[in-house]
């Protein structure tokens, strides 16, 4: 069969191809670099919250995917080339061509949509947006980059990534006054970030380099991004965030998505 791109089959939930058009959506676009270079093979993913996959695509040489996948709201959407990604890539694949993901969060599935995705060496980690009740009227993000080519360093320390390990039931004790710095991100004056809200770039207004304990003994660097508001409204019931963060010092970009529904209050 000629096809432009290849469907899995759903690991649970039932028969992707059971779905009826009433209660499934079409997501489909392109995977490139930051050159506009098209991502063959790319696997894109939608995950539960236990970051098993419920749907993959795999887009063709031209970058293309598309998939039929049920409404709803999914932990994350994730795209990487397998053959090339630092955890699954080829023996004979050097460190300069290796990749990381694209990572979109709370993903909401609620109508037919096109959606183009770049990603490369920076990895657009654990987004999450919230606005402080009572506060200023600004956004909060929250936000850890991946560098691969800090991360690489890293690991060569023989720095255990913890890929693939199941971290909900470890407990996290109080932080240590020699805990050691795990840094997989640039630093403050070597973080580009720029943000746009429902397709509008808003201004960042603060850039926040914080600390995110993995254990009570080592950390990592991540940051608290301020934002203003945009100055348009959306018909949408939430707003689509997207953060493109550059590593000045090696060039590495990537960007990634959060999906922040609109509050609802009882009048």
């Amino acid at each position: 069969m000629n096809m432009k791109f290849t469907l899995a089959i759903l690991l649970f939930g039932g028969n992707l191809f059971a779905q009826t058009p009433a209660d499934s959506v079409t997501i489909q676009g392109t995977a490139t670099d930051f050159n506009g270079n098209p991502m063959n093979s790319c696997t894109v993913m939608w995950k539960s919250p236990s970051f098993r996959n419920v749907i993959q695509a795999l887009t063709d040489s031209q970058g293309h995917y598309s998939a039929r996948i049920p409404k709803g709201k999914y932990q994350s959407m994730a795209a990487c080339q397998m053959d090339v990604y630092l955890h699954t890539a080829k023996t004979d694949v050097s460190d300069e061509d290796r990749k990381l993901e694209f990572w979109a969060w709370d993903f909401i599935a609620d109508r037919d949509t096109t959606l183009n995705i770049r990603f490369h060496r920076m990895e657009v980690y654990g987004l999450r947006v919230f606005r402080v009740p009572g506060g200023m009227p600004t956004y909060q993000i929250y936000v850890r980059p991946m560098s691969l080519t800090r991360l690489q360093r890293i690991m060569k320390q023989d720095f255990d990534a913890r890929n693939g390990e199941n971290l909900s039931k470890i407990q996290l004790g109080t932080a240590q006054k020699d805990a050691k710095g795990i840094i997989m991100a640039p630093h403050a004056d070597q973080l580009k970030a720029t943000v746009w809200i429902d397709g509008e770039e808003v201004p960042v207004l603060m850039k926040q380099e914080i600390k995110e304990y993995f254990g009570s003994n080592e950390y990592g660097n991540a940051y608290l991004l301020t934002v203003d508001r945009p100055k348009r409204t959306t018909n949408l019931p939430y707003r689509i965030f997207k953060v493109e963060l550059e590593d000045m010092e090696y060039g590495e970009r990537g960007e990634g998505l959060y999906y922040m529904e609109k509050d609802s209050y009882i009048k």
